[in-house]
């Protein structure tokens, strides 16, 4: 067979999304001026420096001051961001990209093939493994770089184009500690206030590369931890827009009738809620079937009918029912506490062990509930109670003792989505579990298949692999449902594309303010 010849793929207009977009949500011409007011419930440690960044749930604060090479329209399709188009060679194998011309960075710096080599070299330096597979980077010129990879991976474009928020390179060469606390992107916005775990205040970027953008003055994100207390200050006028996840504020803030929900419609970027054990510390969890026990162990029903008031969609795998890699014909888990005695009495644990179980106070009663269904079959959980800072740091060092809550992205490359977690040095929670062959194969021939059609038929393989009830290795223990996750505004927020594709194409350029 000849080898496959290298594609061209066009970036998309920028700027012609952005008019549509604008054209589509508001009415009559935007306005500059005003700060849109966001309360977030998640905090952000180190906003300025990018590599370290690297929860889905802080790039709502990352896309206001940086950028990526590749975004996704509202159709959650790749477009051109910082780059214009990409070639793909699989015989190289490499991605020459093009960049966009006449960008700088907020202090003035170009961005270049070269800011764009030095930023990849940081984020490896930093074990991200998002650009593990790049091996070198070739300055072609000052809007040409190739990127040379280990091998073929259908995964790296989408790791390298969109999961790398660019840092002005002159300011990594002579102020690296700074950017803990400030920023220097080539965003519409740059930090000018912060203080962790409670505020973040972005200016406008008055060198952003794009004319006219962006019409705010001002970003000010609060960080609002407590739903209740989030709720009452929108509703008073104290912010502008909010994120909700808690089903008695959904049902509070839609039966009211006066706000604008924005959900995510297109299944991109959706996340999942699960119990996850350290497989990695020698413990009970290290056997599979006591993994398997767990699952068997959980009354998903309830839980869904009793914290999220019967309104989740529930799911066994990574992915949502009905996706393109949601495997049907698996071994479905299903609540059978005699199941889960059985087998712990197979694994040596017939008289059961203690665990703790490592949570946020926000999931506190749900995992209380879900402890008491483990002590009925012989698990008995000690619950600790951490804050959200000590539980990141926890997942991405694999630290935690027992079992404590997994939230995934669900998309349908699992190369890319799932490797975040599952490959060997995976940015969450991948050191805290066991990487059995059989898996990281799978994950490997995933990554390297050109065809679609064998694609999905081995990430079907790879779920059946670690979800199945009678074979499954359990890795991710037991998903619990799908994260409701909507934003909610005020009418006069316009254009502000917060829940399109996925938290990285929230690009609050065009955002303006009807008021």
């Amino acid at each position: 067979m000849l080898p496959e010849p290298p594609k061209k793929h066009p970036g998309g207009g920028i700027e012609e999304s952005e008019e549509a977009a604008v054209n589509e949500t508001a009415e009559g011409e935007p306005k500059y001026g005003g700060t849109l007011r966001f309360g977030y419930g998640t905090s952000i440690a180190t906003p300025g420096y990018t590599p370290m960044a690297t929860a889905n749930a802080y790039l709502y604060y990352l896309t206001l001051a940086y950028e990526n090479l590749i975004t996704y329209d509202n159709d959650g399709q790749i477009i051109g961001k910082l780059a214009t188009e990409w070639v793909i060679d699989n015989d190289e194998p490499s991605i020459t990209w093009t960049l966009r011309e006449g960008v700088e960075f907020a202090d003035g710096t170009p961005f270049n093939a070269e800011a764009v080599k030095v930023n990849i070299e940081e984020y490896q330096a930093n074990s991200r493994t998002e650009t593990a597979n790049v091996k070198s980077c070739e300055v072609i010129d000052d809007t040409h770089i190739k990127m040379i990879l280990e091998s073929v991976n259908s995964s790296t474009l989408e790791s390298v184009g969109y999961f790398v928020f660019y840092m002005s390179p002159d300011v990594l060469k002579n102020d690296r500690a700074s950017l803990d606390t400030s920023t220097c992107g080539t965003g519409p916005f740059q930090l000018t206030e912060f203080e962790n775990n409670a505020y973040a205040i972005y200016s406008k970027n008055e060198n952003y590369w794009q004319e006219g953008l962006p019409y705010l003055d001002s970003v000010s994100i609060t960080t609002v931890t407590e739903e209740t207390t989030k709720s009452t200050a929108f509703q008073a006028g104290e912010y502008d827009m909010i994120d909700a996840s808690s089903p008695t504020i959904l049902q509070e803030l839609d039966g009211a009738g006066i706000y604008l929900t924005e959900k995510n419609e297109n299944g991109m970027g959706v996340g999942t809620l699960g119990l996850i054990p350290n497989s990695a510390i020698d413990s009970p969890w290290t056997d599979e079937r006591v993994r398997r026990a767990l699952c068997y162990a959980i009354d998903v029903d309830a839980i869904n009918a009793a914290f999220q008031l019967g309104t989740a969609q529930l799911t066994d795998q990574w992915a949502a029912p009905g996706a393109v890699t949601y495997n049907d014909d698996l071994n479905h888990f299903k609540y059978d506490p005699e199941r889960a005695k059985e087998l712990l009495a197979e694994a040596g644990y017939a008289d059961g062990f203690t665990t703790n179980l490592v949570t946020v106070s926000t999931l506190s009663d749900a995992f209380t509930a879900i402890a008491n269904m483990l002590e009925e079959v012989g698990i008995h959980c000690e619950i600790q109670l951490v804050d959200g800072s000590t539980q990141n740091q926890m997942y991405m060092d694999g630290t935690w003792e027992g079992l404590m809550p997994h939230w995934t992205t669900v998309s349908p490359d699992l190369g890319l989505y799932m490797g975040r977690h599952l490959d060997y040095d995976g940015a969450y929670y991948a050191k805290g579990i066991q990487h059995p062959d059989k898996e990281m194969n799978l994950l490997e021939e995933i990554r390297t298949c050109t065809d679609e059609t064998e694609r999905r038929n081995l990430e079907k393989e790879l779920q059946k692999a670690i979800y199945d009830a009678e074979e499954g290795s359990c890795l991710f223990g037991r998903p619990l449902y799908i994260s409701p996750s909507i934003m909610y505004k005020y009418d006069y927020v316009m254009n502000d594309r917060a829940k399109e594709a996925f938290a990285s194409a929230w690009d609050l350029s065009g955002c303006w303010l009807d008021k």
